[in-house]
């Protein structure tokens, strides 16, 4: 942890900051005495970074559900019935492994997310039914 509070070996945190890094270098050409232009690339920093969170969040969700549903499909499927307290402790322990799982590839999920949002950008009504429906 840094004085700041961040954790800076967190990877969503870098990229945002790398994000942070290119929009004020272009914006570096604007005098400080322009508080418009600045309030306008710190809004722009903001609004990418609230766009990223919420999209990684609807991939790992994903990620979560598709696991989970296998799991418990591979299981019934063995099993062909289970009862109520068979489905708990399945429960418990699909979401226990889903959630390791999609830990272990957050790194893939933040990229796919950065690559998302690029995409969704050059698509206004796909972005915004994506980042407000799901």
């Amino acid at each position: 942890m840094s004085k700041t509070g961040l954790d800076e070996d967190d990877y969503l945190i870098r990229i945002m900051q790398k994000d942070l890094d290119r929009i004020i270098a272009n914006e570096a050409g604007i005098a400080p005495s322009h508080p418009i232009e600045t309030r306008r690339a710190m809004n722009a920093i903001l609004a990418e970074s609230v766009r990223t969170q919420r999209l990684y969040f609807v991939v790992r969700s994903i990620l979560m559900s598709l696991i989970s549903a296998l799991i418990y499909f591979f299981v019934v499927l063995s099993l062909g019935t289970i009862d109520a307290v068979q489905a708990a402790l399945l429960g418990i322990f699909v979401f226990i492994t889903a959630l390791v799982v999609s830990r272990l590839f957050d790194k893939q999920i933040v990229t796919a997310s950065k690559k998302i949002i690029r995409f969704l950008n050059k698509h206004e009504r796909l972005r915004t039914f994506v980042l407000r429906k799901l």
